[in-house]
């Protein structure tokens, strides 16, 4: 695919602000090959004229759980716990037909928010697996391990099996990467933390847990185990050198192991809107983990506790639950957040996904022309204060076009809505 992006504004470090110089961009096949004010091509395919447009990496989901899709606004209102047996309860019923609808919809969403891709942390990654490929996104098949007595998903044995799927049919894809993921260190026993561990680093691929989501999980770990969740991981060895840890929400973490993480530059999956409608309490210390050493990345949680997959939203709530919670409007400035959404998990993972010539064309490409994206005073500000999904104009991952002038070109979307509104209504029925 030949795409040509032509008098365009280009933000590829939030610290320094939008380029004021307009340029074209030349995408040929899955790279970017010129960046330049005069740069073209014979016969585009695709031509986005950037009159009111800005361009930026597209954001990365650090942690969700894709197929729950299926189960926004299912259980509200209600703490983790009680949320938790409802969601556990019905998990049971997915399928991977399921599972795939689940994806598709989640897809759907992601693209016309301007995602680009996703760590997913789930069962069955196999199948999630193929419709991210089909979809054109980005992902990081996390493997979930979770015993039986917690979801009827088959059991460790059958996921493990399912992990070993999924590593063999990432082996074809430019966009998709094998990951572990056990639930948590209250939920799985150490020998198959250990476990997981191992296999992360003989396939040398990353590994993603939750930890300190709530306080209860925190005090059930200190009855346990005498110490808490990340601790707990430390001391069983967990952590690797050479391993790329994501730590899920941390909202009850101490000092102490904001330095494990730190020690450790494992990734922490920020996920302020979950943790706020399920009434964690605990707020991530960001500030303190960004300053350790760890790297801050945003993630939405399943749609079952967000309820969107809109990570310009959660950039908002993000940056505010922090300034408000501190009495501190400039503890975590709007550069930090637009670079913990749409920089650090690239700066992690992938490097070469960045913005410049020779790099993998991945960019979303955001219309300011609308009114509560004016006046233009400071577009990192407007980005993160103002913006949402629906200002995404066009988005492109690995070369191809998923998304123009906010048509998806790589699902059928209409199709997708309407299995989902006559489908849906059989999977909660008792």
């Amino acid at each position: 695919m030949e795409i040509l992006l032509k008098d365009i504004k280009l933000l590829v470090d939030p610290h320094e602000g939008v380029d004021q110089k307009r340029v074209n961009i030349v995408i040929e096949e899955d790279r970017i090959t010129e960046i330049s004010s005069n740069a073209q091509i014979p016969s585009p395919e695709y031509v986005i004229d950037g009159k009111a447009l800005i361009v930026l990496p597209p954001s990365i989901n650090s942690h969700t759980h894709l197929p729950m899709t299926l189960l926004r606004g299912y259980s509200d209102n209600k703490v983790l716990y009680e949320w938790l047996a409802d969601i556990w309860a019905i998990e049971g019923k997915f399928d991977a037909k399921w599972i795939e609808l689940g994806t598709k919809l989640a897809c759907l969403e992601a693209i016309k928010a301007g995602t680009g891709g996703t760590f997913d942390f789930y069962f069955q990654e196999s199948v999630i697996g193929r419709v991210l490929d089909q979809a054109g996104i980005r992902g990081w098949l996390g493997a979930g391990l979770l015993p039986s007595a917690f979801v009827d998903q088959g059991g460790l044995e059958s996921q493990l099996k399912d992990f070993e799927r999924v590593i063999e049919e990432v082996k074809t894809s430019s966009l998709l990467n094998a990951a572990i993921a056990p639930h948590s260190p209250t939920t799985v026993e150490e020998e198959h933390l250990l476990q997981a561990r191992d296999l992360a680093a003989k396939h040398n691929i990353p590994i993603s847990i939750h930890a300190s989501e709530t306080r209860k999980e925190v005090l059930d770990c200190e009855e346990k185990h005498g110490v808490p969740p990340v601790e707990r991981l430390d001391q069983i060895s967990f952590f690797q050198e050479g391993t790329k840890e994501v730590v899920a929400h941390c909202a009850w973490i101490t000092q102490r192991e904001v330095e494990i993480l730190g020690k450790h530059h494992a990734m922490v999956a920020w996920c302020p809107t979950s943790a706020q409608k399920l009434a964690y309490a605990g707020v991530t210390p960001i500030p303190e983990l960004r300053k350790a050493g760890a790297v801050v990345a945003l993630g939405t949680d399943g749609t079952a506790s967000n309820n969107t997959l809109d990570l310009w939203r959660e950039m908002r709530e993000g940056v505010n639950m922090v300034s408000f919670t501190r009495w501190d409007p400039a503890i975590y400035p709007a550069e930090e957040v637009l670079e913990d959404t749409h920089w650090s998990f690239r700066n992690y993972f992938l490097p070469e996904s960045q913005i410049a010539v020779g790099n993998k064309a991945d960019l979303v490409v955001v219309n300011f022309h609308s009114p509560h994206l004016q006046p233009i005073h400071n577009v990192v500000s407007n980005l993160v204060y103002a913006a949402n999904g629906s200002d995404v104009h066009s988005l492109v991952v690995d070369g191809k076009l998923l998304m123009h002038e906010r048509n998806v070109l790589s699902l059928d979307e209409k199709k997708i809505l309407d299995e989902i509104e006559t489908k849906v209504p059989d999977l909660i029925k008792d």
